[in-house]
Order: C-alpha cells, then sequence, then structure tokens
C-alpha cells in the first residue's frame, strides 16, 4: 500500500492536486452561473407576464365606447364608400382590394410606405371607422421596405 508521503514525493503529484483544485473551481463557477442565469430567466419571465397583463388592461379599457366632447365624429352611412373614398382621395386605389362579408368589411392594401399607411389609419379614425383585426406584413424593396395590411373594419 502506497503512503501519503510517498504521493507527496511523486514528481506529478503537484501538478495533479493543481488540476483537481482548478476542476473543482470551474465547476463551482458554472454551477454558480446557471444559477444566476436561471434568477434572470424567472425576473424576465415576470417582466414579460407583467406587460401582457398591461397591454391586456389596456386594450379592454380602449375597446369602452369613448364618452364626453371629445367623441369623434360618428361614421357616415356606408363604410364601404368612406373607405373608398378614403383611398382614391390618397391616390392609392389601384394597390386597394375590398369585399363585404358577415363579419364586416375586409381590406386588403398592398404596397404602402409606413407615412401612406399611417395617414390611411388616421383618416379612417377622424370618419369614425376602426379597425377591428390586421396582419401586417413587411415586404423588402431594394434597401426600403413596403408595407402589405390585411384587416376587418368595424364602426366606433
Amino acid at each position: 500500500m502506497i503512503n501519503l508521503s510517498e504521493i507527496r514525493e511523486m514528481p506529478d503529484s503537484r501538478r495533479l492536486l493543481g488540476l483537481v483544485v482548478l476542476t473543482v473551481a470551474v465547476w463551482a463557477a458554472a454551477a454558480a452561473l446557471m444559477f444566476r442565469i436561471a434568477g434572470v430567466n424567472a425576473s424576465l419571465n415576470e417582466s414579460l407576464e407583467s406587460g401582457d397583463r398591461i397591454i391586456n388592461a389596456a386594450s379592454v379599457y380602449r375597446s369602452y365606447p369613448q364618452k364626453g366632447p371629445d367623441q369623434s365624429r360618428p361614421a357616415e352611412k356606408d363604410p364601404m364608400s368612406v373607405i373608398t373614398g378614403i383611398v382614391q382621395a390618397m391616390g392609392i386605389g389601384e394597390r386597394m382590394s375590398i369585399h363585404s362579408n358577415p363579419s364586416g368589411i375586409s381590406v386588403q392594401l398592398d404596397r404602402l410606405y409606413g407615412s401612406e399607411l399611417r395617414e390611411f389609419l388616421n383618416i379612417m379614425e377622424s370618419r369614425g371607422l376602426k379597425v377591428r383585426t390586421a396582419e401586417i406584413r413587411a415586404l423588402p424593396r431594394g434597401e426600403e421596405r413596403l408595407l402589405s395590411i390585411s384587416f376587418q373594419m368595424e364602426r366606433n
């Protein structure tokens, strides 16, 4: 049997001991890092859930009808003609398709710049129309992006 003093006298024993200490230190650092990452991940998930609750509360609040003197004008009689008029006035009529269905009015606008979309939505809201659901896609065109939007309309 080998005695402890004989192991200390071996030429590579110090190197082996250093390697064992280094291995233990690396494992300890990795474990500490993993615990820290798990804590940050839990904090991030809590923040995301809190943000979702705030967004949901804001959308519920916005769904309530407006009251008071700042209420926007009521929508004109035929929403389809209002939308068509807006699109023609903006000069984007050739990029629009509009359909009436049982759930409302479906509108498709293609190849819009962001400013055109913003102006279109502002005019619609001022005329008493609101977007119920929308799908917006960004389409690359050279170095710029054009937007394609499909949405369902509703009245204020």
